[in-house]
């Protein structure tokens, strides 16, 4: 235990994490909101001023009532994505074998320090980065930090100087999917390899999207036409009218001149083009990357796609002595077919993209089989607490909240998951 508290828990930290109340602020109190917060307060002074008409007293109200509406849309929204670092932490396994004292136990994964011996066997998530001493047909997969979904042998007596790509190390975050090996941990938690992608995702910086900069150009010169015409009519007005009708006037204009809509506008078109986008199969975990997206001229990606999905994709095939470009997915096609006849009328099929090959093409058919006949796969998985939960809470009819967080095979709840799978 002394040797844990030198080196300290083998955990990913979350960096700079900020409490959800200040979220909720942050999304109240952006400059555009302070705008219509401070245009909701001169309604209300106008009318604290004169009360003869509640016309101020009510546009006080629906403006603060859009404002904290659309703040509260845009917390919601915000809030749906998953957290970066709550995906990194679900890499680490519960438990490790361990060889402590000369026998070998299950110890914790998070109590694990430099220099402990650890044992992999096919099916465990390695719980740090390893040195290996001894395999034996040993295999990791390390798609979640190279996006390969391709198995690779680790061999105990092979040594590259670059240690990212030498066969003798194991590294946290990764998993072992078939064999037997040991090592000795020399990294852990935030000094993995893993742990400092972790790190590299938090600390990245983000750039104001050429929208936000417009909008906050078109606010500051609005800003500037109605203080400038409210102050202006008021000094004017003073040789006419008292000061009281004067003063409500000129909050009358500076009030007008605010873009009350803008804002919920904005959020709202945004949240349907994200929505728009996730029919399509694409995440959007923040609402200002969609309009960015639509200013973007070139775009790299892995030429198989296994970087973001660990999921390779065909563009070819080759059947009845003629080469099929095979890009748009059959099951993708009839879906978004099936979206645009609901439109009825409004629906437009002629510029949905549509595949070269028919599913009920005998070659088509053919080649299918052949490929499934000729294929030897397997299926290895290892659901994820969360993943758990959220079953057993829809099987059950309860709340996430209510379900364990934590599962192990003496579990009330644990056999019930297996009837659910």
């Amino acid at each position: 235990m002394e040797k844990f508290k030198e080196f300290g828990e083998n955990a990913l930290t979350e960096k700079g994490a900020k409490p959800w109340y200040l979220i909720f602020f942050q999304e109240q109190t952006g400059f555009f909101s302070l705008l219509l917060w401070f245009g909701s307060f001169l309604c209300f002074i106008g009318y604290a001023v004169d009360n003869s008409s509640p016309d101020n007293l009510y546009l006080g109200i629906v403006l603060a009532v859009v404002v904290f509406a659309t703040g509260c849309f845009s917390y919601a929204q915000t809030s749906k994505a998953a957290s970066l670092m709550a995906d990194f932490k679900n890499f680490i396994p519960r438990e490790a074998m361990c060889k402590r004292n000369g026998a070998w136990n299950k110890v914790e994964s998070r109590l694990l320090v430099p220099g402990d011996i650890i044992k992999l066997n096919g099916g465990d998530n390695i719980p740090a980065d390893v040195v290996l001493y001894t395999t034996n047909e040993m295999k990791v997969n390390n798609a979640s930090l190279t996006g390969e979904s391709e198995d690779l042998l680790r061999q105990h007596d092979a040594k590259l100087p670059n240690v990212f790509e030498s066969p003798n190390v194991a590294f946290f975050g990764t998993m072992c999917t078939a064999g037997v090996g040991e090592g000795i941990v020399f990294r852990t938690g935030d000094n993995s390899c893993i742990g400092r992608i972790a790190t590299l995702t938090q600390s990245a910086t983000s750039a104001d999207t050429p929208l936000s900069i417009e909008i906050h150009r078109f606010i500051l010169i609005i800003s500037f036409v109605a203080f400038t015409l409210g102050i202006s009519f008021f000094l004017f007005g003073l040789a006419i009218y008292d000061i009281i009708t004067n003063l409500v006037f000129a909050i009358g204009i500076i009030v007008a001149n605010v873009p009350e809509g803008l804002l919920a506008t904005v959020t709202v078109s945004l949240a349907l083009t994200a929505q728009r986008m996730a029919k399509k199969f694409v995440l959007v975990k923040n609402l200002e990357s969609v309009e960015t997206l639509g200013s973007t001229s070139c775009i790299c990606s892995d030429k198989t796609g296994t970087l973001t999905q660990n999921r390779m994709s065909l563009s070819q095939m080759f059947f009845d002595m003629r080469s099929i470009d095979c890009s748009i997915n059959w099951e993708i096609f009839k879906r978004l077919e099936e979206m645009e006849l609901a439109k009825g009328t409004d629906g437009n099929l002629k510029n949905l993209p549509k595949p070269q090959y028919e599913n009920t093409d005998i070659g088509f058919q053919t080649l299918v089989r052949t490929i499934a006949l000729s294929t030897t796969s397997f299926f290895a998985y290892t659901p994820g607490n969360d993943e758990i939960r959220a079953k057993l809470a829809k099987k059950f009819k309860k709340d996430v909240s209510k379900i364990p967080k934590d599962f192990t095979d003496g579990d009330e709840w644990y056999p019930e998951y297996l009837i659910v799978q």
